[in-house]
């Protein structure tokens, strides 16, 4: 399961930084005409990206806590791979939402600070997972 968990983290790492050097930096490029088509396929796109490894990260995360040795690094895993999950769910989700309505530079460079969080949330899962050898 730990193979199964670190890919996820692994992959979270590497999307979170070709969305924050290469997808969010370009929405400020969009034009207005476009922005509602672009945002729309951006959404669904990076959500069918996303989900697959948040589903076996979250499976991970809860079998090496119930079953996996180093219990105190499984609980910090946890809690770094939630904390991802709830900073999506409770900023960046918002954003997006206002985005869908119309394009705003200071939303997405908003977007862009709350993703880096994020994607070091991601990097910090795959540490503890190292750091658990």
């Amino acid at each position: 399961m730990r193979v199964f968990l670190i890919g996820a983290d692994l992959y979270l790492i590497g999307l979170g930084l070709t969305v924050a050097i290469v997808v969010y930096p370009a929405f400020h490029l969009v034009g207005a005409g476009q922005w509602l088509a672009y945002h729309d396929a951006h959404v669904r796109r990076i959500s069918a990206a996303v989900a697959p490894a948040w589903v076996i990260q979250g499976i991970g995360s809860l079998w090496w806590l119930l079953h996996g040795p180093h219990r105190l690094l499984a609980l910090a895993h946890a809690v770094l791979a939630a904390l991802a999950v709830v900073l999506t769910m409770f900023q960046a989700l918002p954003i997006h939402h206002r985005l869908s309505r119309h394009h705003d530079d200071e939303d997405i460079t908003q977007l862009e600070r709350w993703h880096i969080l994020r994607t070091v949330l991601w990097i910090g899962c795959a540490t503890i997972i190292v750091l658990a050898r």
